[in-house]
């Protein structure tokens, strides 16, 4: 890999990022309300199959790990226990795309599908059984924010994702 790849690939990874925080940012309930969720959720899961489909694997594990910690920076109601499980689901849906980015909605759906499994596994099972969270906390959170939502707002951000990568394939 050349120096002006490396530092392409650096780049695009560095503004993927960037707009996750940003868009993690402008979700705050004070700017677009109380279900912002929805709207946040499927542009942080477009960044995060963008940044597997066009730049690589590598990129979408990194945005994946540090888009929990950004939203906690923001100001999101995330528990930090959490952060390492949301991080683990974010990198289901980034690997899920990469495998299979060749049919690019197959790997959004079972991403989408993995996504969801891991962060409400985690939240049902993983978490109770370490005490990470009291388990009144965990189920509320299973039941709400992270448990359905995170299949929706992964498979909305997976169908935004599509004609950009579409669209920038041909041009990078």
């Amino acid at each position: 890999m050349g120096n002006n790849h490396k530092l392409k690939y650096f780049t695009r990874t560095a503004i993927l990022l960037a707009l996750t925080v940003v868009f993690q940012f402008l979700g705050r309930p004070i700017l677009l309300g109380p279900n912002s969720n929805f709207i946040v959720g499927p542009l942080v899961n477009a960044c995060l199959v963008i940044s597997s489909g066009l730049v690589g694997l590598f990129s979408g594990a990194v945005i994946s790990v540090l888009a929990p910690y950004g939203a906690i920076l923001t100001g999101a109601a995330l528990p930090l226990p959490l952060a390492p499980f949301i991080a683990l689901g974010n990198f289901a849906l980034v690997l899920a795309f990469y495998i299979f980015r060749k049919k690019k909605i197959i790997g959004i759906v079972l991403g989408s599908i993995a996504k969801f499994a891991v962060i409400y596994g985690s939240l049902l099972y993983i978490i109770p059984f370490f005490k990470l969270l009291p388990e009144n906390k965990a189920m509320a959170l299973a039941g709400a924010a992270f448990g359905w939502p995170q299949l929706v707002t992964a498979l909305i951000g997976g169908i935004i994702a599509l004609p950009i990568i579409y669209r920038l394939e041909r041009h990078i």
